[in-house]
């Protein structure tokens, strides 16, 4: 064989060689290319999102999405609050949440700002400074302030009791990020104070209480006053009956039902929970009434509930629930 027919046949070889191997990387890389990227749908919501339902984008306390976990597929959040000049500005406290991406954005349709998470701070509540004057006596003591919820925009009457309280004591309302609210009319005898405060155009949320009588000296309670929406109202429930050990599912009618609720009913000490509960609006809840006996259910009469989660605002159906015995199976 001559120099030349073997350098023809090795040349051959080789383009042979290198068309098998360009074959095989392209299938290779058709393989890679087809697998996918993530198992989850890319989320609606990202860091420094401030997110409401339809019917809350003008509150003033919202959700603020902290981070994404795609492995999870779960949002991390927290409440969000607006500063006194209306911008959105802080947190009140350092908790977070985690929920199921499908959850959030599923009831919380409406983006109505992002902000930088770093640049909101935590500001937790502080009490105003006492002036420096002659002390009279003892300092006043707190004990419990009635009622301690009220709808926001209204006018509420309350009771303080306690201790050592004088003559022309002064009676306030502070939360952080917002004005105080100093109460009017005050009354105020050694051992109780009544007086009222306006609550129009305050912000929802937990207030603390300061009282501080005319030589300065002062006593407060954290977070005992809540200002919210008002309480909801059970219209109507359907179905009002049920057999025992079934499950069914209920749909309650009714005002002022906030986005995350609890329905409860209760047969002395026993509570049924209803699961699922899902405000459609803030007229109706639908959710699943489990009636099985390992749940705690009983024939008889119940109590219906619904609570406003975030303000913790209840209210109570004016009928009953009733529980069947269970009819029994023929043979």
């Amino acid at each position: 064989m001559t120099g030349f027919s073997l350098f023809g046949l090795l040349l051959s070889l080789l383009l042979v060689f290198n068309v098998l191997f360009a074959g095989c990387s392209d299938e290779s890389l058709s393989e890679e290319t087809l697998t996918p990227s993530s198992q989850y749908p890319d989320p609606k919501y990202r860091e420094g999102d401030i997110i409401a339902t339809a019917a809350t984008t003008t509150a003033s306390t919202l959700y603020l999405i902290l981070a994404y976990d795609a492995a999870a597929d779960e949002y991390t959040r927290a409440f969000i609050e607006k500063d006194a000049d209306g911008t959105w500005g802080h947190r009140s406290s350092n908790r977070t949440e985690r929920s199921p991406r499908t959850v959030v954005e599923k009831v919380y349709t409406v983006r109505v700002g992002r902000i930088a998470v770093s640049s909101v701070p935590v500001i937790t509540p502080t009490f105003l400074p006492e002036p420096t004057q002659t002390r009279s006596g003892n300092a006043p003591s707190l004990s419990k302030i009635s009622p301690g919820v009220a709808a926001r925009d209204t006018t509420v009457s309350v009771t303080i009791t306690g201790t050592d309280f004088q003559d022309g004591a002064t009676v306030k309302l502070i939360k952080a990020g917002s004005s105080p609210i100093t109460a009017y009319g005050v009354s105020a005898t050694a051992r109780e104070i009544s007086c009222f405060f306006n609550l129009d155009g305050k912000s929802d949320g937990s207030y603390n209480l300061i009282v501080m009588n005319p030589d300065g000296q002062s006593d407060s309670l954290a977070g005992v006053f809540t200002i919210g929406a008002a309480s909801p109202v059970i219209a109507g429930m359907y179905p009002v009956t049920a057999a025992l050990n079934d499950t069914v599912s209920v749909s309650i009618s009714g005002q002022n039902f906030r986005n995350e609720v609890k329905v409860s009913l209760f047969r002395g000490s026993a509570e049924l929970v209803c699961d699922k509960p899902l405000a459609m609006d803030s007229t109706r809840i639908s959710c699943d009434l489990d009636l099985t006996t390992t749940r705690g259910a009983s024939a008889g009469e119940w109590t219906v509930t619904v609570l406003n989660i975030r303000d913790q605002q209840k209210g109570t159906w004016v009928k009953k629930f009733v529980v069947l015995n269970s009819t029994p199976e023929e043979d």
